[in-house]
Order: structure tokens, then sequence, then C-alpha cells
């Protein structure tokens, strides 16, 4: 079982969730149930949680901070949000804080399923991987690898190794260059998650053992965030010339042994060993330029990515015009659009490399509220497909990334095409209802009930039905009609006003008499009575009452 902690500020929902839902059948316990962010950080240091199920907003500690504290002290820990705000900043806060699921209220019990069952077994695979590394720690517990990786680890975090001690060590060597190189391994599309890290862990020894050290020291690791990285020491700057053929070296050395095909990015060099976290960030962008490239440059320099003349502010999706094609089902103009995009980026050098899923981002959001006006749910539309929103920071090219966002849209634009038809359907149906009413509307049994008999269909469907369409209640909508005839009665000053309710459906003249001032502002006697002392001047009243 693993546990999970709720994080709601209003109790009903925080225990409805936790109490209502055979938790135990997914695979769950709930370990606590907490009104904020402060309470849950008491509840974690206590009995540390694997899932966080957090609302946004909450007093005290919201959401947004508690998943940034999470993330920062207790990475481990799976955070699922839920909120009733369908925001993008928000999301992207979630992304940057390694949320695992942005969930929006109300959620259906089937979706806490799917995704319970999914955080399961990624926790599953955590636990078989973490199994996995214990078996390799305790083969290389006294190896110098495994120390070295640790150091490094700690070094390109930031945080966490002793700064006396470090100090020391790069004192003793003098002053030498500093670099980050990170090295992407060539997979095969759905190759297996436990092949990919056993080729990854096969390319990190063979490139601390088999690789020359010459005049360029590289130090290479399995690093926390599953990425090949290598710590390169030297004592001249290296330069660019120089590096090529070192990586090429690197790259031919990994596929005699492997065949797998290496590619890599590189940071600036620094001669303060401090600076390597910032080198980290560098060569992750260095090697993310591959999505943008296509896989033709064997190695990408930062000063190349940071020169480079991305003009980010001239490209945007135009989701007014994406928009349009979708509800008019014209699919290769979606393509169109989507390829006029996703073209800007071939071959380029971006240094901001999340973008295009940024901007795919926005444009699925701006999308998700327009496409809600016409009944259509994208949320829905991607939990049909087995997807999220952030399925799209996975995949590994522009080829994907395009290919993801044109299967939702044409998905949605079927989709729309099926609510018009349902639309239609209910709108030819809405006016059969309403010829009804309009033929019997003063007759003592017309009803939901009667009209559902005489279209076959059930009282709760027709009531909706006759709101969607016409904007007001199937029962106001009979009333108004009644009063409105009776205005007419209510000329002849023979008819009693009893007999006008009665003819109307009222078998309580005194209901007639309420609804009649309630909708305009006088009595039926009162109108009959201005109706004789001044002709027509009444109708201009009511008009002006209504």
């Amino acid at each position: 079982m693993y546990k999970l902690l709720v994080v709601e500020d209003e109790k009903s929902i925080a225990y409805g969730i936790a109490n209502s839902i055979e938790w135990e059948t997914w695979g769950f316990e709930i370990s606590g149930v907490c009104g904020n962010g402060i309470e849950a950080l008491e509840q974690i240091k206590k009995d540390k949680p694997h899932v966080v199920l957090s609302d946004i907003r909450m007093p005290e500690m919201d959401g947004i901070e508690l998943m940034q504290h999470l993330s920062r002290h207790y990475p481990e820990i799976k955070i699922i949000i839920l909120s009733g705000y369908n925001d993008f900043e928000y999301l992207q806060m979630s992304i940057k804080n390694q949320v695992m699921e942005y969930l929006l209220k109300p959620t259906d019990l089937d979706e806490f399923e799917v995704t319970f069952r999914k955080i399961k077994g990624r926790l599953d695979e955590a636990r078989k991987k973490e199994l996995e590394e214990r078996e390799l720690k305790s083969v290389y517990e006294e190896s110098k690898s495994l120390k070295l990786r640790k150091k490094y680890n700690l070094l390109i975090k930031g945080y966490g190794y002793d700064d006396e001690e470090m100090e020391e060590e790069f004192f003793r060597q003098g002053e030498n260059w500093l670099g980050v190189m990170v090295v992407h391994l060539e997979v095969s599309d759905g190759e297996d998650k436990n092949a990919i890290y056993q080729d990854q862990i096969k390319v990190e020894k063979i490139l601390n053992e088999k690789v020359p050290k010459e005049w360029i020291d590289g130090t290479f690791i399995w690093n926390f965030e599953e990425k090949i990285t290598g710590i390169l020491n030297s004592k001249e700057e290296p330069l660019e010339q120089d590096l090529q053929p070192y990586v090429r070296k690197l790259a031919e050395i990994v596929f005699e042994e492997t065949g797998i095909r290496i590619y890599a990015g590189i940071s600036s060099f620094y001669t303060d060993f401090q600076m390597l976290p910032q080198c980290y960030e560098q060569a992750k962008c260095c090697a993310s330029q591959k999505i943008y490239s296509e896989g033709k440059n064997l190695v990408t320099f930062y000063k190349e990515v940071q020169e480079a003349d991305f003009d980010y502010y001239a490209i945007s999706f135009d989701s007014g015009r994406i928009l349009k094609e979708i509800m008019e089902q014209q699919e290769k103009n979606i393509e169109h659009a989507l390829d006029e995009i996703f073209a800007e980026f071939k071959g380029k050098m971006v240094l901001d490399y999340d973008y295009i899923d940024r901007l795919s981002l926005e444009l699925l959001f701006n999308l998700s509220r327009e496409l809600l006006r016409c009944g259509v749910q994208l949320e829905k539309v991607m939990k049909a497909m087995d997807c999220t929103y952030t399925s799209i920071y996975s995949l590994k090219s522009l080829k994907e990334k395009k290919e993801f966002l044109s299967r939702i849209l044409k998905k949605a634009s079927k989709e729309t095409a099926r609510m018009k038809g349902e639309w239609k359907s209910r709108s030819s149906l809405a006016m059969k209802i309403r010829e009804i009413v309009n033929e019997e509307y003063d007759s003592n049994q017309i009803s939901l009930e009667y009209v559902g008999a005489k279209v076959h269909k059930n009282t709760a469907y027709i009531s909706k039905i006759f709101k969607n369409e016409f904007g007001c209640n199937f029962s106001d909508y009979i009333i108004t009609k009644r009063l409105e005839k009776s205005r007419k009665l209510l000329e002849d000053p023979a008819r009693k006003i009893y007999e006008i309710s009665d003819e109307l459906g009222w078998a309580d003249v005194s209901n007639y008499i309420k609804l009649f001032k309630k909708k305009y502002g006088i009595s039926p006697k009162e109108y009959r009575n201005i109706l004789q002392a001044e002709g027509g001047g009444m109708e201009k009243y009511s008009d002006e009452n209504e």
C-alpha cells in the first residue's frame, strides 16, 4: 500500500475524498487529512506519504507554496493538484514543481481511478528501479565511481555538499576549467523504460572506463534527473574545435561497445566549481536542441545557443483561426496551421528550449475555454485518448509533438461535429415540445409527464432541453402563456375572474391572482378597472412593468 495525504480546506470535500473511495482497491491508504499547507508539512514530517493530493487555494499556506516546498525538500513525493481553477499559470507552476497530475473540480470517480492507477504504476516502477539501484549499490558500495556519482550529483544540484571540503579539493587541483556535458541516448519509440535505464548505466560505465583522459578529464555520472552527465576538467579553457573531436571519440567508443548512438550538449567553462549547477542547466539546454536539429548535430555548445537569433514574439498559434477550422471540421487546414508554426522551429537554436511546449499548452488551454461554450470538454477528449496536457513534455521530437496536437484537435473537431448533430436533434425536439405547450398550455393536464409521454422522453431530459433551448423553465413558460391569455380575457367585463382562472388551468383562483400581481405589479381586478377607465392605456403600463 502507498500512503496518500489529502490537503483540502473544505472539510466536506476533504473527508468525502478520504472516506467515500475504496482506496485499498487502487493500492493506497489515507495517511492523513489536512486543511492547509502548514498542517500538511507537519504531517509529512511525522509520516512521509508517497503521494500528496492538494487543493490550490487554501488559507495560511496554499497549494502553490506547498508544492514548491515539496519540490525542494521532498522531491520523491508525488504531487497531484486538485483545483477548480482551469488556469494556464497554475498548470505551468505545477509543471515546474514536478506535479504529476492536475485535476479540475469537479472530478468524477472514474477520473480519480485512472489517475491513481497510473500513479501506482509509476510508483511500482520507481520501487522496482529502487530495488535495482539497491542491488547495484550493494555491488559498487565501496567503489570510487559510486562515491563520485554522489559527490557530483550534489555539485550539479548546488547544495548538500561540504563547502570547506570541496573548496579544499578544488584548491589542490589548481585553477582548472570546469564544464558540464549532458549525454543523451538515441532510443527507439516505445522502448521499455527499464531497458533505457540499463543502457544508460552501461554507457556511463563505458564513458568512465574506456574514454582516454589525455588533456581533458571527464567523469560521467547517471544523475538525479536520470541523465548521463559528464563533469569536464581541463588545465586550459577548452575550445569548440578541440571539444568536437573529443565528443566524436566518445560517440565512436560507445557505438562500438553497445551499438547505441549518442549526442551531447556542452556548457561554457568556468574556474569556479560553484558554477557547476549553472553549467548543468546550460548543458541540458544544449542537449535539448536535438529536438530542433532533429539529431543532425552530434554536439551543441552553449555559446551557439546563446548567440542564436530566435524571435520568440513573432511565433504563436492563431487559436482563433484553429478554432474556426475545428468548428468547420477542416482537418487539412488544422494540419496546415500546425505545420506553419512547427516549421519555424526546425533547424533553429532555441535558448528557451521548452518554448514549443508552452506554446502548445497555451493553444490547448485557449481552445479548451472556447470549445466549452460549444459543449465540448477538451479534457474529456484527451482522457479518452489516454493523455493529459503534460503528456507533450515526454515527447522527444517536433514531429511527435505536432502529431500529439494534431490528434487532439482532430478528435475535438469530430466531437464538435457530434455535438452539432446533437444540438440539431435537441433543437428539433424542443420545437416539438413548445408546439405541444402552445396548443395545450391552458389544459389542466399539461405537465412534463404529459409532454414526455407524447414525445417518448423522460421528464428530466425534457426539462433540460427546454431550458437550454428557450432560456426559461418549462413551468415558467406555461405560466407566462396563461397570464398573457388572461389579460385578453379580462377585457370582457362579463367574465368572472374565478372563471378565467379555472379556464386557464388554475384550480385555486388565489394562486392565479398572486402570479398575475407578481408579473404585472397589480391584481387582475385592478388591471380590469384601469382598462375600463382608460381604454388602451393599460397596455403601455403593463409593458413597462414587464
